[in-house]
């Protein structure tokens, strides 16, 4: 059988490298796009609730002396790096779970108030 191969091999010539299945080319590059698309969501999720905490930490008035809370944010730290994993990259990384798919909705539709206040703001309404 082998010898048959190798003949047909020399009469019509050796099977060259089968083509690429551009349908799996397609899904490989959506899915990669994807993954993008899921860790610039997640950066600029982490960016947001940055700024949120910073601008909450400007707004709070300070209880009297500059420094009480230092331990108690010390504290709650500590618990918050229980909950952290790094990325390759060094990057930590938080996962929040919502309870269900209504919570996602009136988070949805909370940001889509703020934007709407936002654009209030610079459409002199």
């Amino acid at each position: 059988m082998e010898e048959l191969r190798r003949r047909l091999e020399v009469l019509i010539g050796a099977a060259g490298p089968a083509p690429l299945d551009q349908s799996e080319k397609a899904r490989t590059a959506a899915e990669a796009e994807r993954l993008a698309r899921r860790e610039q969501v997640a950066a600029a999720g982490g960016r947001l609730l940055s700024a949120a905490f910073s601008f909450l930490g400007e707004i709070i008035p300070p209880a009297g002396d500059a420094h009480p809370s230092d331990r108690l944010a010390g504290e709650i730290r500590e618990r918050l790096d229980e909950c952290l994993d790094k990325d390759e990259n060094g990057r930590l990384k938080l996962t929040v779970a919502l309870p269900d798919a209504s919570a996602l909705d009136h988070l949805a539709v909370s940001l889509a108030r703020l934007l709407d206040l936002r654009s209030a703001g610079t459409d002199g309404r």
